[in-house]
């Protein structure tokens, strides 16, 4: 017998170029429940189907701005921009005031930090006066 080395070729599939999808390809075992259950979550964040509202006038969207900048109440806002065909959630903030032809805007996000927004009438397809013990997260007593 002869003493020959023979040599040992290891191939994996990273060797030769299969990449992985990762999560990608479980995607087709998740169960109807779980889909159902992902979408609610999506909407409850904001992040599902978004109603359109009443397209308002300019007119109209200043009043309600105006009325917002002087009892200092909070609005809720719907861009008339849409993303993938589908409205962006509202954004909830105060009326700072106005500069050029721009409403300032003091945006609340994640219930922590507020950022300031600037945007035009044009830009806004509905404005409402949001409810204040909702913007500062208070209960009332008969929820």
């Amino acid at each position: 017998m002869q003493n020959a080395k023979e040599e040992v070729t290891l191939l994996n599939p990273d060797k030769l170029g299969y990449k992985d999808r990762g999560k990608m390809k479980w995607q087709g075992m998740i169960l109807s429940e779980q889909k159902d259950y992902i979408r609610k979550m999506k909407i409850d964040d904001g992040l599902g189907e978004i109603e359109p509202k009443e397209e308002m006038t300019e007119e109209a969207i200043a009043e309600v701005l105006y009325t917002a900048y002087v009892t200092k109440l909070p609005v809720a806002i719907q861009a008339a921009i849409l993303r993938d065909g589908l409205y962006y959630p509202d954004v909830i903030g105060m009326v700072l005031g106005f500069a050029n032809d721009k409403v300032v805007l003091d945006v609340r996000r994640n219930n922590k930090d507020n950022v300031e927004k600037r945007v035009t009438l044009d830009q806004i397809r509905n404005v409402e006066l949001f409810d204040i013990l909702k913007y500062y997260n208070k209960r009332r007593a008969d929820d």
